[in-house]
C-alpha cells in the first residue's frame, strides 16, 4: 500500500524473526496471552517464494492481536526491528489494515492453489482466471459496471464506475473495526479516508497487474474446456480441431474424413450419459479420458472415442503452471547444498531426484527399500568412501 506506508510482509517478516529461536521472548508472549485470556500460539515465519504463507501470518497475528499489542507496548527494547512493531502495534489503523488483507487475500490464495496443483488442471485455467479478475473488481465497482462486459472491457479506472470509499468492500469485520475506533474517537476521519484511498489503489493495481499479466487472450486455455465433463455441452467441436490444427505432428487427423469422424465422437461424447459422484469436485477428469479409450463401438469393435480420447490426453499433458518445474528446482536446492555441493548433475544429484520424483506421495516415509537394494547401497557407499 503505497498511500499508506503499510506493507503486510514486512510486519509479518519482523514479528515472525522476533519470536524466532527464543525461548524467553515467547514465554514473555504466553504470559500475555494468559493475561489476555488468549489460546497462545507460536508466530508463523513468512516466506516471500511462497505463496500462501502470507495469510496465513496475518491471520496468526489476528488471533494474537491484543497480547502482542501489550507485549510490545510494555518492553523497551532498542533494536530497530523491535521499534519498528512498536510502531506498528501503536498505530490502532495496523490491525485495520490486517484486517483488510485477510479479508483481501482468500481471492489470490484460491487462484494460486489452482496453478499448484499437481493434476491436470488446464481446463479449468481460463474461468479460474476471469473469475479471479471480476471477484477483485465487484470488491470496488458498481455491479453495473460489471455486468455483461469481457474482463478487457471493464472500466475499472473510471472513477464513475467505482464505489464510494464507505461502500467498498473491505470485509465485514474490517468496516466494523474502522467504525469502532472512529467512534472511540482512536483514529480521526482523515484516517478513515486514508484507509478507504489506500483500499481502493491496492484493488485497483491488483486488477491492473492480473489483466497484464494473466494469458486472459489465450485462446489454446479457452479451447481446453472441452474435456470437462461438467462444461462439454457449452463447447463445440471446433475447440477440439483447434487442437489438431495447432499440433498437426501430434494429432494426425487433418483430412476432411478424418474430421468428420472427429465431429461425429465430439457430438457422441455431448450425449452421452456420464454418471457423477455426489461431489462434482472429486471426479478425476484424467481417469474419466483414460476409461474413454477402452470404450469398444458395439457395431464394428473398433474404439468408439478413439480421435477424441487422442485429443483429450495432449490436452491434459499441457501444464496449467510452472509449479512443477519450481518443485524440481526445490528439490535440487534441498539437496545439492553448501556442505554438498559438488554432487554431479548426471551422477548422485540424478540418482536422489530420481528415487525422490518416484516414491509415493503422501506415505513416501513408509516405504521400505528391499533387501538387495540396502546391499548395493552398503556396497556403493564403501566405494565411494575408499575413493575419496
Amino acid at each position: 500500500m503505497e498511500i499508506s506506508g503499510f506493507d503486510p510482509e514486512d510486519l509479518t517478516v519482523d514479528v515472525g524473526d522476533w519470536f524466532k529461536g527464543s525461548t524467553n521472548l515467547k514465554g514473555y508472549l504466553a504470559e500475555f496471552c494468559e493475561f489476555h485470556e488468549s489460546e497462545y500460539m507460536e508466530m508463523l515465519l513468512h516466506i516471500s517464494v511462497r505463496w500462501l504463507s502470507l495469510e496465513r501470518c496475518i491471520t496468526r497475528i489476528l488471533r494474537q492481536y491484543g497480547p502482542l499489542t501489550s507485549y510490545f507496548k510494555s518492553l523497551n527494547e532498542k533494536q530497530p526491528r523491535f521499534r519498528r512493531l512498536v510502531n506498528a502495534f501503536s498505530n490502532p489503523l495496523t490491525e485495520v489494515y490486517l484486517l483488510f488483507y485477510q479479508a483481501t487475500l482468500p481471492v489470490f490464495t484460491l487462484l494460486n492453489l489452482l496453478l499448484q496443483r499437481e493434476r491436470s488442471s488446464i481446463f479449468q485455467l481460463h474461468g479460474e482466471m476471469t473469475k479471479f479478475i471480476k471477484k477483485l473488481c465487484a470488491r470496488f465497482m458498481k455491479p453495473s459496471a460489471l455486468q455483461g462486459r469481457q474482463v478487457h472491457d471493464i472500466l475499472y479506472k473510471d472513477p464513475l464506475n467505482q464505489l464510494s470509499g464507505e461502500n467498498l468492500n473491505v470485509g465485514f469485520t474490517t468496516r466494523a473495526t474502522l467504525n469502532r475506533l472512529l467512534e472511540a474517537g482512536d483514529i480521526t476521519p482523515q484516517e478513515v479516508q486514508l484507509f478507504q484511498q489506500a483500499a481502493l489503489a491496492f484493488l485497483v493495481r491488483a486488477v491492473e497487474y492480473g489483466i497484464n499479466k494473466l494469458p486472459l487472450k489465450e485462446a489454446l486455455l479457452r479451447h481446453t474446456r472441452f474435456v470437462d465433463v461438467q462444461q462439454r455441452t457449452e463447447c463445440g467441436v471446433e475447440d477440439a480441431l483447434y487442437f489438431i490444427d495447432r499440433f498437426q505432428e501430434l494429432l494426425p487427423f487433418h483430412g476432411p474424413e478424418e474430421q468428420d469422424k472427429v465431429c461425429e465422437e465430439f457430438l457422441e461424447y455431448q450425449l452421452i450419459d456420464i454418471p457423477m459422484p455426489q461431489d462434482p469436485t472429486t471426479f478425476n477428469v484424467e481417469e474419466f479420458w483414460g476409461s474413454m479409450s477402452s470404450i469398444k463401438c458395439k457395431v464394428t469393435g473398433l474404439s468408439q472415442f478413439g480421435r477424441l480420447t487422442k485429443i483429450a490426453q495432449l490436452v491434459l499433458v499441457l501444464p496449467h503452471s510452472n509449479a512443477d518445474a519450481e518443485r524440481v528446482f526445490s528439490m535440487v536446492g534441498l539437496n545439492k547444498t553448501k556442505t554438498r555441493k559438488s554432487l554431479a548433475l548426471d551422477g548422485t544429484l540424478s540418482s536422489i531426484m530420481t528415487v525422490k520424483m518416484a516414491g509415493l506421495e503422501p506415505n513416501c516415509f513408509r516405504w521400505e527399500p528391499p533387501t538387495p537394494v540396502l546391499k548395493a547401497s552398503k556396497t556403493a557407499t564403501n566405494t565411494y568412501n575408499k575413493k575419496h
